[in-house]
C-alpha cells in the first residue's frame, strides 16, 4: 500500500467512525425530547432544572430603592427564596421603573419583558374590575396587614379576581395603612374645605370619590406627587401616611387629614414562564415558606411600620394632623357611596357577583383574624 492509498484509507475510518457516533447521538436526542425540547408527554425540557444551575430572574418596580416595600417585602423575599433554594433561584432588582413605566407593569410582566414585579392594581385601568373592591371608598378598614390579609382572602375565594391575573403567577397581595389627605397651606378641618382643590388621585376609584367631594382630581403616578404639590400644579394629595417617607413629602405637605378615605391593593407577581422554569421541588418549597400568607403579611406590617415611622418624623417638621369631627366625616362617605353603588351595579352588569364580592370583603375587614386557605393547585 503506497502512502496516498494509506492516507486515504485513514481519512474515510475516520469519516465513518464520525458520522455513525453523530448518529447514535441525534438517535439518542430524539427518544427523549424533540427538535423543540419537547419530552414525549408534551411537556417542555427544563434546561436549569436537569442541570441544577442558578437562575437569575429581573424583579422591576416603580418605587425608589428607599421605599419600605423595596425594603421591608421584595428584598427579603429575594434573599429568602435564594436560601431557601440554596442559591439555585436568585432575583436582580430593577427599582425605580427601570424595566417598565407603571401602567406597562402588568401588561410587561405577561409578556415576560420583566419576569417578576410589584405594583397598584390602580395602575392598570380596566384590568383588576374586580380586585378593586380594596380600592373603594371606606371599604378599607384597619391595619395595613388586616387590609392585605383580606385583599389575599378574597382573591382565594372569587375566582372571578383569579381570572383578572392571567398571564402571571401571583406571589402576594397587600394593600396599605390609612389613606388621607395631606395639603400644602390649605388644611382640611371640614367637608367644605375640601370643595374646589385639586388633589392627587390614587386610582380609578379614588379619582370617582374625589370628584364626589366636588374637588378635581388629577391622576399622576404617587412618584410625581412631590414635584406636584412643590409647582402647585396640585394643592394636595390622598396618600397612606406611609408616603410621607416613602416619597419624602415632609417638605410639601402642612397639613395631614385623617379619614381611612380609601385605600390601593397591590399585587406582586411573576411572569407564568419564569415562574415554571424553577424546578418543581422548588416551586414547592416557594409555595409553601413564603408566598401567599407569610409575604402578605410582612408586606402589610411594612407598611404599618412604616407609618408609625413617618407620622412622628412628620410631626417633629411641624405638620399638622387633622382629626375631623365624626358629623364631617360622615358627610365625606356619604357623597362618596353613590360610587360602591356604582361599582356593584357595574359587576353585576358584567355577569360578576359584585353584590357577593362586595359583602365578603366588608365581612372579612370587620373580623379581627383571618385565616387564608391555601390555593388548590388543581
Amino acid at each position: 500500500m503506497n502512502q496516498v492509498t494509506g492516507k486515504v484509507l485513514f481519512v474515510s475510518i475516520f469519516l465513518f467512525l464520525l458520522t455513525f457516533v453523530s448518529s447514535c447521538g441525534s438517535e439518542e436526542q430524539s427518544e427523549g425530547a424533540d427538535s423543540n425540547g419537547s419530552s414525549e408527554d408534551g411537556g417542555e425540557t427544563n434546561a436549569e432544572e436537569s442541570s441544577g444551575e442558578s437562575i437569575e430572574f429581573k424583579f422591576g418596580h416603580m418605587s425608589s430603592p428607599e421605599h419600605v416595600q423595596h425594603t421591608g417585602a421584595m428584598v427579603p423575599f429575594t434573599e429568602d427564596v435564594e436560601d431557601l433554594t440554596e442559591g439555585r433561584v436568585t432575583f436582580e432588582m430593577y427599582p425605580g421603573g427601570a424595566l417598565s413605566s407603571e401602567e406597562e407593569t402588568f401588561n410587561n410582566t405577561v409578556d415576560g419583558i420583566q419576569d417578576a414585579s410589584w405594583a397598584p392594581a390602580g395602575y392598570s385601568p380596566g384590568q383588576f374590575t374586580t380586585h378593586s373592591i380594596i380600592n373603594l371608598p371606606f371599604v378599607a378598614q384597619g391595619s395595613a396587614e388586616h387590609v392585605s390579609v383580606v385583599a389575599q382572602k378574597i382573591y382565594e375565594e372569587f375566582p372571578s379576581i383569579q381570572e383578572e391575573y392571567e398571564g402571571v403567577k401571583p406571589l402576594w397581595f397587600h394593600g396599605t395603612d390609612e389613606y388621607v389627605i395631606m395639603t400644602n397651606g390649605q388644611p382640611v378641618r371640614s367637608f367644605e374645605d375640601v370643595k374646589g382643590l385639586q388633589l392627587r388621585a390614587p386610582n380609578p376609584e379614588g379619582a370617582d370619590m374625589i370628584e364626589a367631594w366636588g374637588a378635581t382630581s388629577v391622576s399622576i403616578p404617587a412618584t410625581e406627587a412631590y414635584e406636584a404639590m412643590q409647582k402647585g400644579t396640585v394643592d394636595g394629595t390622598v396618600l397612606p401616611i406611609a408616603a410621607l417617607k416613602d416619597f419624602d413629602l415632609f417638605d410639601v405637605v402642612d397639613y395631614v387629614t385623617h379619614g381611612n378615605f380609601t385605600n390601593s391593593v397591590f399585587w406582586t407577581a411573576m411572569n407564568e414562564n419564569s415562574w415554571n422554569r424553577i424546578s418543581e421541588e422548588d416551586r414547592a418549597a416557594i409555595e409553601d415558606e413564603l408566598i401567599k400568607t407569610q409575604m402578605t403579611k410582612r408586606a402589610g406590617a411594612a407598611f404599618d411600620g412604616r407609618s408609625q415611622e413617618a407620622k412622628q418624623e412628620a410631626e417633629a417638621e411641624g405638620i399638622e394632623f387633622i382629626t375631623l369631627p365624626e358629623e364631617e366625616l360622615q358627610k365625606f362617605e356619604e357623597k362618596a357611596s353613590p360610587i360602591i353603588e356604582e361599582w356593584i351595579s357595574d359587576r353585576e352588569a358584567e355577569g360578576l357577583p359584585g353584590q357577593e364580592i362586595y359583602d365578603r370583603t366588608t365581612e372579612l375587614m370587620e373580623q379581627n383574624e383571618i385565616t387564608i386557605e391555601e390555593e388548590s393547585d388543581e
